[in-house]
């Protein structure tokens, strides 16, 4: 009974990681929220819908660029009131963290990607806001 059960275990990490899939324990937004999940190994790169709740109308929705060169992303917001490059573009599998310069006040960011669609929080001086977005097609 042990060597089915092993055999059994063996096959399915075998297909989840032939598929490529990892399991990986994601802490997400600094602590807020914890668990482990299947995330299927994606790239940041592109743009993306988002929406930020509780802000001012102009920075309550936006897009999201995301590029790559060299191993090296950056990061643009497009607002309504022009665009705003990001500094500290940091990327760990499906977390993107990075900082912005919004009227002279600096906004920490953490996102958890989850397939096409993400999840995050802002830090800013004025405290912390919850925004998602959606990759553009």
């Amino acid at each position: 009974m042990k060597t089915i059960f092993k055999n059994f275990c063996l096959i399915i990490l075998i297909l989840i990681f032939s598929n490529g899939y990892s399991l990986e324990r994601c802490n997400a937004l600094n602590g807020v929220e914890s668990s482990d999940m299947l995330v299927k190994k994606k790239k940041w790169t592109g743009s993306w819908d988002y929406s930020v709740q509780d802000v001012p109308v102009e920075y309550s929705s936006g897009v999201l660029h995301i590029s790559k060169k060299k191993k090296v992303y950056t990061v643009k917001l497009e607002l309504p009131g022009g665009d705003l490059p990001a500094d500290n573009v940091k990327v760990d599998k499906n977390k993107l963290t990075f900082s912005v310069d919004i009227e002279g006040s600096m906004v920490d960011v953490a996102l958890i990607m989850d397939g096409d669609s993400f999840k995050g929080e802002s830090n800013t001086p004025d405290g912390t806001f919850m925004l998602e977005g959606n990759r553009r097609i």
